[in-house]
């Protein structure tokens, strides 16, 4: 009797966690290819732990920029490069690298890059990196150097950008800041000195996806230095280059 109570109580105990046993909420895929090697981590550098085998079935856990950490029907877990995406199917069907990297465009949160281009006739260089608080919202942090023929200037920014329509193919984005500009002129002359002004700035450019976590920026930029003098100056800013997001 003991016995049968026993066996009667493990049978509904099973029954009861059956459902949550086999809930997997994860997407599955399907290996198309011969094999796919699963490193220790989201690089090349990193070991390689285990082999997939074709039409075997595996598990996606998480994405992070090109790399997807999957588990296989043993329980291993391990990462492997976006690339292999051409030789998965998901219930049958191909899946795009493009589509998922697409995505990764709009989820991004950190991103870093250089341009170059025109301050009011000299050359400018600058660097950037920024954070995304949501696929609209940002902040970013910059400097560069403009090289003139009369005076050279460095350029300290912050700036909050807005990407209005993230989702588009050409994404265009306005932005507005504050930083500073110090000027140090070329003559040696007496009447001739360093200056350091106050920049307000407002920005307007668009951004392209090229490749894997590529972007190609254009960007114009109107600032106002606020100056010691009677007038304040208006110094206009275009420039091109690109960006890594991670």
């Amino acid at each position: 009797m003991l016995t049968y109570i026993r066996n009667t109580c493990l049978l509904l105990t099973l029954l009861c966690l059956s459902p949550i046993l086999q809930a997997d909420d994860n997407p599955r895929l399907r290996i198309d290819v011969p094999f796919v090697e699963l490193h220790s981590g989201p690089s090349a550098g990193y070991p390689v732990v285990s082999v997939i085998e074709k039409n075997e079935m595996v598990s996606v856990l998480l994405k992070r920029t090109s790399w997807l950490k999957v588990k296989d029907k043993r329980g291993v877990e391990g990462w492997f490069h976006e690339d292999d995406l051409l030789g998965l199917s998901q219930n049958g069907q191909a899946i795009s690298a493009t589509q998922i990297t697409a995505q990764d465009v709009i989820n991004r949160q950190f991103e870093a890059g250089v341009m170059y281009g025109d301050l009011e006739g000299a050359n400018f260089y600058n660097l950037f990196a920024g954070y995304a608080f949501t696929p609209v919202f940002s902040a970013e942090l910059s400097a560069g150097k403009a090289l003139g023929s009369i005076s050279d200037s460095d350029v300290f920014e912050v700036m909050l950008f807005s990407h209005p329509i993230p989702d588009l193919i050409v994404v265009p984005y306005i932005g507005v800041g504050a930083g500073v500009i110090k000027t140090e002129p070329h003559s040696v002359l007496a009447d001739t000195e360093s200056r350091s002004s106050t920049l307000m700035s407002a920005a307007a450019g668009v951004k392209y996806h090229l490749a894997r976590n590529f972007i190609l920026r254009a960007e114009y930029k109107l600032s106002l230095a606020l100056t010691d003098r009677d007038e304040n100056e208006e110094i206009q800013t275009w420039k091109i280059g690109f960006s890594v997001f991670f």
